[in-house]
């Protein structure tokens, strides 16, 4: 059993390693993150709350889960971008003035009659 513990332990770490490299050249930890932030914030300050605690696992699966939900929000506005698919709204309610509030001076023209 302790074998399998330091070999899921140096796994961790590689994958660790490489998640770093990979958020110093693109910054994707931070996209994720403020994503995660904006599907659910309550969930995204309480995974921040267990991690500071230390209670890393529970941290990772609160951001997990909130990181999911943002990915299928994504993929959602994604589609109907590509489908023109978009919810149906009402048109704004047009301002138009009564005709007791347009006031149109009589205009009346004389003519002469031609001979």
């Amino acid at each position: 059993m302790a074998e399998e513990v330091k070999k899921a332990k140096e796994a961790f770490e590689a994958g660790w390693d490489l998640g770093k490299e990979i958020d110093e050249k693109t910054g994707a930890s931070t996209a994720w993150g403020d994503s995660a932030y904006e599907h659910d914030p309550e969930l995204a300050k309480s995974a921040a709350d267990d991690w500071d605690k230390g209670d890393h696992m529970k941290a990772i699966g609160k951001f997990a889960r909130s990181t999911g939900g943002a990915i299928e929000d994504g993929a959602v506005d994604f589609w109907h971008g590509l489908t023109g698919e978009v919810e149906a709204e009402a048109p704004p309610a047009l301002d138009l003035p009564s005709t007791e509030e347009i006031n149109v001076p009589d205009q009346h023209v004389e003519h002469e009659t031609m001979p």
